[in-house]
């Protein structure tokens, strides 16, 4: 019998890390990785620019395809997250708004590009909750309409058994992971977070936050059947090199994420 996953346990676990996020995270180059994006969006050629940020975060990759272009709306599980972001970027006309990829979405319309980055896919930690998400997604592309979206590989899992240390002014976090091979789903993983950050205007006070993350590793036939069933086709798959660059195909032990292309049959 598989264990019972926590409906919300992504809104948990980012609503905790959104007060430092960007801190956490500034040392992520999106320029680069923005350039690798919109070479595989522009390649399978989607009908037009409105594009849906899945998994938004703080809302600095909505901004940045705002930024290259696009007219992006930006949705995420976590209040905390997108509170952050309304703050941020208030005077960029941008709307911003709390959803749970798993449900219908019931405004905003229709799109022509989905991204769902920085492991939204590997955070549906159920098949059925992938299952549902897809079909979601699926439902507001436009006939066309393209998705892409990264996942970690065994490989990228298999490095996060070591424990990762994040050192900046202001914070200290560790980082570390495991499959949960007992009494569950061997391919989910749990990774522990503990972060330490200093307290502005009292110096030699440092708050302490645990935060648990719980993901699943999904194959690419796993995703290409939960893609087909939400009426969209697999169109690519690259993984990711050491240097940054992408090849084609996807090695689950030598890649650390993968990279998928979708799109939205025109008859579905």
């Amino acid at each position: 019998m598989t264990s019972t996953i926590p409906t919300d346990h992504a809104a948990v676990a980012y609503d905790a890390t959104a007060p430092f996020y960007d801190l956490l995270s500034q040392g992520d180059d999106y320029t680069v990785f923005g350039n690798i994006l919109e070479t595989l969006i522009k390649r399978a050629d989607p009908p037009g620019n409105r594009l849906l940020d899945a998994g938004c975060g703080t809302g600095r990759s909505t901004v940045a395809f705002a930024e290259r272009g696009f007219d992006p709306v930006g949705v995420d599980i976590s209040a905390g997250m997108i509170g952050v972001a309304l703050d941020k970027y208030a005077d960029r006309g941008i709307e911003f708004h709390v959803h749970d990829l798993r449900l219908p979405f019931t405004a905003s319309g229709s799109y022509d590009v989905v991204l769902c980055m920085s492991d939204i896919a590997n955070y549906l930690a159920d098949s059925a909750h992938l299952t549902d998400a897809l079909a979601s997604i699926g439902s507001v592309l436009r006939p066309g309409g393209v998705l892409v979206f990264d996942a970690n590989t065994s490989r990228g899992y298999t490095l996060m058994t070591s424990t990762h240390v994040y050192e900046y002014d202001g914070l200290y976090a560790t980082m570390s992971g495991r499959f949960l091979t007992r009494g569950g789903d061997p391919k989910r993983f749990r990774m522990v977070m503990n972060a330490f950050r200093s307290i502005p205007g009292q110096p030699d006070t440092w708050h302490r936050e645990r935060v648990e993350h719980l993901q699943r590793h999904h194959s690419r036939a796993e995703f290409a059947a939960a893609l087909d069933a939400g009426g969209l086709d697999l169109v690519a798959a690259h993984g990711l090199e050491r240097d940054g660059s992408l090849s084609d195909g996807v090695d689950e032990e030598a890649h650390t994420k993968g990279l998928y292309v979708a799109k939205r049959r025109s008859g579905a």
